[in-house]
């Protein structure tokens, strides 16, 4: 659970490069609701349009924006799969954010395969 949440604190302060060295090659970072996202679930999940987004396994969706201050609520994680929690804050702007994790395997040096990021804009009050 250490390692999704600090990789998810460095998603959070915008540092990818943590990020990426955990990204297995190949692997797949979508942000649920998007065009893309969304195209490719239509087409029955045709990874084509999930291998230009991914780049190799090498792109990561960006946190909504700079953010000042931010929390992990919750991390979660079982076998293979894994979950964060949290919310981001600038000024009075705040997006929550839900990420689910799917490793390549159970070991502890399993590389990420996939991750779907949730962004919700919210009432920062």
């Amino acid at each position: 659970m250490a390692l999704v949440a600090e990789l998810m604190a460095a998603w959070a302060s915008g540092e990818h490069a943590p990020v990426q060295e955990w990204l297995a090659e190949g692997s797949r970072w979508s942000l649920v609701g998007t065009a893309d996202q969304d195209d490719r679930e239509a087409r029955g999940g045709d990874q084509s349009a999930a291998d230009e987004t991914s780049r190799g396994g090498s792109a990561v969706v960006p946190a909504p924006f700079e953010a000042e201050t931010g929390e992990i609520l919750s991390v979660l994680n079982h076998g293979r799969l894994a979950a964060c929690d949290g919310f981001l804050m600038r000024g009075e702007e705040r997006v929550d954010f839900c990420h689910v994790i799917r490793f390549a395997g159970t070991g502890k040096t399993s590389r990420i395969r996939e991750i779907r990021t949730y962004l919700q804009p919210s009432d920062a009050s």
